[in-house]
């Protein structure tokens, strides 16, 4: 019996220690539930603010890569605008100094009007006058291509005449004359020259052929048109060999 009584005391002793010693444990558990529930709570916070900040940081990049493009833009419309600025300056200036010009030309002509209505000429007149002018420089130009016709002509009469009169060959007179070889006929030894009767060229003439100042040889024309001519190569006056492009005097 008191064995019992001494094994039950032990085990409500036992349960009483269990039970005081249980006390603080479920305290400390229940704390370390609270702490995890705030430790959560405070992870989601951090997550949901993290996924705020990726997207803040992502609209900020998409915005800043708009304004990137915005400037890029707006940098190559100023170079651009830049670029017809100073085109429409060149074309300004150049607009200006013309007006100056076509000014100073008015100006002028505006002078040798009132130059003009001083001495009673109108425009009229001016225009009669040059007319006038016009005809007498047509006139005048007729009569000295007829001069130089009869001249050649004299000159062709005068060397048949000395021919005719004469039982040695007479070389004929010519004008000052300047031209060119234009063919060669190494094989008959004959030349065409660019110059003919228009410019003084008569049958018979002699013309020297020279090179660089050098002279080369001495040709007799034996035919005349009006702007060409051809000759022989005289073989005592021959130094070389007559080339296209040489030049020919009297």
């Amino acid at each position: 019996m008191l064995l019992k009584i001494s094994l039950g005391l032990a085990i409500l002793a036992g349960l009483g220690t269990i039970y005081f010693t249980a006390m603080p444990l479920k305290e400390k558990i229940a704390t370390m539930h609270a702490e995890t529930a705030s430790e959560k709570q405070q992870k989601e916070t951090a997550q949901s603010e993290q996924k705020k900040a990726n997207d803040e940081l992502k609209k900020t990049k998409t915005t800043l890569e708009a304004t990137s493009t915005s400037l890029k833009d707006a940098t190559n419309a100023l170079a651009f605008a830049s670029a017809r600025m100073t085109e429409q300056e060149k074309r300004a200036d150049k607009a200006a100094k013309e007006l100056l010009t076509v000014t100073e030309d008015r100006n002028v002509a505006q002078q040798e009007l009132s130059m003009w209505t001083s001495l009673n000429i109108t425009p009229e007149k001016v225009r009669e006058e040059l007319e006038a002018r016009k005809k007498l420089q047509s006139e005048r130009d007729v009569l000295l291509t007829e001069k130089q016709i009869f001249t050649r002509d004299n000159r062709v009469l005068k060397q048949k005449l000395a021919r005719l009169t004469s039982t040695e060959e007479v070389e004929p007179e010519m004008p000052a004359i300047k031209g060119k070889v234009v063919a060669v006929d190494p094989k008959y030894d004959f030349v065409v020259v660019n110059v003919g009767g228009n410019q003084g060229l008569v049958e018979n003439g002699r013309l020297l052929v020279n090179r660089d100042g050098k002279l080369i040889a001495k040709v007799k024309i034996t035919h005349v048109e009006p702007n060409r001519a051809i000759a022989n190569i005289m073989p005592e006056w021959k130094q070389e060999d007559v080339m296209e492009g040489d030049q020919v005097i009297f």
